[in-house]
């Protein structure tokens, strides 16, 4: 279970992983009514992904065919059907267990994949790097964590980045620090507060 907190807004998100043989399905369920639902191989990598928000009038699915992510569904309630092409870059639509592998590597070069901005249904381009080991907080307590730093690939990497923080032990995500907005939005933090 985490918490997400936006200046004064909070979001509980129910986090669930499932496995299937060697594929893995991760189950989000926020507490404003989002549901997330991404489909995941053995590498991690994104196959299939279903976003539900209710109050936003979304709900589609996307799916990975060859160098391709297909969407067909409603989007901000008008149909969307859509299809990006893409490179052979991995899709990591749920980054929380898809940099996992990164942190328990201890590489130190850059991991280059997609991803899915789930309220427009754009694809982006990103990069992945770890940083360093740190004390972080989390719920109240301070623990160690592996800093991964994410941002677009590319001449925009100095743009905007977020920051992900990974038990050094297992790769579990702790916690997650960013701005999602224009200037002036407040920073939301993302953190562990049970784990079940």
């Amino acid at each position: 279970m985490y918490r997400d907190l936006t200046g004064h807004q909070v979001t509980i998100i129910h986090l669930q992983e499932q496995t299937h043989g060697s594929d893995i399905t991760v189950l989000s369920a926020m507490s404003d009514g989002d549901h997330h639902s991404v489909e995941m191989d053995a590498s991690r990598a994104t196959f299939h992904y279903q976003f539900e928000s209710p109050e936003r009038a979304t709900a589609y699915s996307a799916s990975r065919e060859g160098n391709e992510i297909l969407m067909e569904g409603t989007l901000k309630g008008r149909p969307l059907s859509r299809k990006v092409a893409i490179d052979s870059h991995p899709w990591f639509q749920s980054m929380e267990l898809s940099l996992q592998p990164l942190v328990v590597s201890g590489s130190s070069q850059p991991l280059v994949f997609w991803v899915l901005q789930p309220f427009d249904a754009h694809v982006y381009l990103m990069q992945a790097r770890e940083e360093v080991e740190e004390e972080i907080p989390v719920d109240g307590r301070t623990m160690p964590g592996v800093r991964v730093r994410v941002s677009p690939w590319g001449i925009l990497s100095g743009v905007w980045s977020s920051l992900y923080w990974f038990r050094p032990a297992d790769g579990a995500f702790l916690r997650y620090e960013a701005v999602r907005g224009l200037p002036g939005t407040p920073k939301t933090v993302v953190e562990m507060i049970e784990e079940l």
